[in-house]
C-alpha cells in the first residue's frame, strides 16, 4: 500500500513539473448550441486541482459575453463640398448585430465600408465623431471600465520589438498589463499556457526578428500579437485584419488557431479582406458591409441562400467572400444594387430573428458583474520599461554608432560655421554703433 502511495505521489509531482499539466480553459459547449446556453455556460479547466489553485484569480474575472449593437451610425465633420452638402460624412449607418460566445464573426465589405470603423466603435476605442445607437453586453448598456476589463484589442500592424524572444516578449508584456497581485510564478505559468494555446512553445525562444535580423514568419508575428492580448483572459477579443500581409498557408493557420480560441468560449470579432474558400468556411457569422450599411448580418449558412433569393447566386466554383465582397463594391457604377440588398436584408427573416434575439437577451442574460481592470503600479510599470529599453539598446549597438555618427556630423557642422572667423574680431565690429 505504501508503494502504491508513493507512485500517485511521484504521478503528481511528474504531472506539476510538466508545462503540459497546467490548464488551458475551454467550454464545454460546442458552436453548434444555441446562442443564450453558450452564453451562460462556464469554461471548465482541462487538468485537476493545480490547475484550480494555480488558475483560480484568472477565473474569477472570465465572464461569456454576448456583444450586440442596435441602430449604431457614426458621422463625422468635414468640408462642405457637392457630395456633402451638410459638412458631415456618415461612415456607419444604423447598423445592428449580435456576436455570442463560441463563435467566430467576421465583418467584411470593400475598402471603405466601414469595417474598421465598426470593430473600433465596438471595442470602444474612438473618442471623436458623433455617435448614436446602442451597444450591449449581456443584454444590458455598455459600460466602459467594466467592458475594458473583459475585453482585447489587436490592432492590424504588429509592434513587436525584434531584439526579443518570444518568451521575453510575453513575460515583459504581462507584466505591463496583469496587476501587482499576480506573482511572478503565477505570470510563468499565464505565459507557458498561452504560448502553448497559440502554438509557440517550440519557438519560445526564438527572436521575433526585424529588417537586421531573421526571426519570426509573418503568420507567427500575428499569433504572438493576439496572445499577447491573450493574456489577460478576455472574454471579449477583437481583431482588425488578423490575416493582412500573410499569404493564403500562414492567414489559414492564424484562423485555425482563433477558431480554438472560439471553442474555449470567448467572443470573437475579426474583420477581414478577401479571406480564402478555407478561412470562409471557418466563421460562424458573417457580416457585410457596404457603403456603412448591412447587407448582411447573419450565420455563414444561410448567406449564400439570402443573397439567391435576392436574385444574386454565388456561381458554384466561385469564392463566396470574392463574390460578394465584389457585389457590393459602390466603386464601380455596374455594382450599384447595394441600396436594393440593403432593404431586402431588412425585410428578411434573419433580421428580424437577430432583433428578437437581442430584445430577448436583456431579459434572459445575466448581466456582467461590476469588474474593474487593476493595471500594475506606476513603479513596476517605469522599471519594466526601463529595463526593456535598456535590454534593446544592448542588443542593437549598431544605434550606438548612428548617435556617435549624428553627434560628429552635427559638430562638424557648427564647427565650420566659425572656422573663417577672424580672431581680431572685437564686439564694435560685429554690433554696428550709431554715428
Amino acid at each position: 500500500m505504501l508503494q502504491v502511495h508513493s507512485a500517485i505521489h511521484l504521478l503528481v509531482a511528474m504531472a506539476s513539473l510538466s508545462p503540459r499539466g497546467y490548464a488551458i480553459l475551454e467550454s464545454d459547449q460546442t458552436p453548434e448550441k444555441s446562442h443564450t446556453t453558450v452564453a451562460m455556460d462556464k469554461p471548465r479547466a482541462r487538468f485537476g486541482s493545480l490547475v484550480d489553485r494555480e488558475d483560480t484569480k484568472y477565473e474569477r474575472i472570465r465572464n461569456p459575453c454576448v456583444l450586440s449593437w442596435s441602430d449604431l451610425s457614426y458621422t463625422v465633420k468635414g468640408k462642405k463640398t457637392p457630395e456633402l452638402p451638410w459638412g458631415t460624412k456618415t461612415i456607419l449607418d444604423r447598423v445592428s448585430g449580435r456576436c455570442a460566445p463560441g463563435e467566430l464573426t467576421a465583418v467584411m465589405g470593400p475598402s471603405g465600408s466601414g469595417k474598421t470603423t465598426l470593430v473600433d466603435l465596438l471595442a470602444d476605442r474612438i473618442s471623436s465623431g458623433d455617435v448614436s445607437g446602442l451597444i450591449e453586453v449581456n443584454g444590458a448598456e455598455r459600460v466602459t471600465k467594466t467592458f475594458r476589463a473583459v475585453t482585447s484589442y489587436v490592432a492590424q500592424e504588429d509592434t513587436l520589438l525584434g531584439s526579443f524572444t518570444v518568451a521575453e516578449t510575453m513575460k515583459m508584456a504581462a507584466r505591463l498589463s496583469l496587476p501587482n497581485t499576480v506573482t511572478t510564478h503565477e505570470i510563468e505559468i499565464r505565459v507557458e499556457n498561452v504560448m502553448d494555446a497559440m502554438g509557440l512553445g517550440t519557438a519560445r525562444d526564438t527572436l521575433v526578428g526585424d529588417i537586421f535580423r531573421k526571426g519570426l514568419s509573418g503568420g507567427q508575428k500575428r499569433r504572438l500579437s493576439i496572445a499577447i492580448e491573450l493574456l489577460s483572459n478576455p472574454s471579449i477579443l477583437i481583431l482588425d485584419e488578423p490575416t493582412s500581409g500573410l499569404d493564403s498557408s500562414a492567414a489559414h493557420n492564424v484562423m485555425k488557431f482563433i477558431v480554438k480560441l472560439c471553442a474555449e468560449g470567448k467572443t470573437v470579432v475579426c474583420t477581414i479582406h478577401q479571406p480564402s474558400s478555407l478561412v470562409y468556411e471557418m466563421f460562424t457569422n458573417v457580416i457585410v458591409l457596404s457603403a456603412g450599411q448591412t447587407v448582411y448580418c447573419g450565420p455563414r449558412v444561410k448567406m449564400i441562400p439570402h443573397f439567391a433569393s435576392t436574385g444574386y447566386e454565388c456561381p458554384q466554383y466561385m469564392n463566396p467572400a470574392e463574390y460578394f465582397i465584389s457585389l457590393v463594391n459602390t466603386d464601380f457604377e455596374d455594382h450599384a444594387e447595394v441600396p436594393k440588398l440593403v432593404y431586402a436584408y431588412s425585410k428578411c427573416e434573419t433580421n428580424k430573428q437577430i432583433q428578437e434575439t437581442i430584445m430577448r437577451d436583456r431579459t434572459t442574460l445575466k448581466h456582467l458583474p461590476d469588474i474593474r481592470n487593476r493595471p500594475p503600479s506606476s513603479l513596476r510599470q517605469f522599471s519594466v520599461l526601463m529595463y526593456r529599453n535598456l535590454l534593446n539598446n544592448v542588443r542593437n549597438p549598431g544605434i550606438y554608432w548612428i548617435r556617435l555618427f549624428m553627434y560628429f556630423c552635427l559638430s562638424f557642422m557648427v564647427g565650420t560655421m566659425y572656422l573663417s572667423t577672424n580672431d581680431d574680431l572685437t564686439d564694435e565690429d560685429l554690433i554696428p554703433t550709431s554715428a
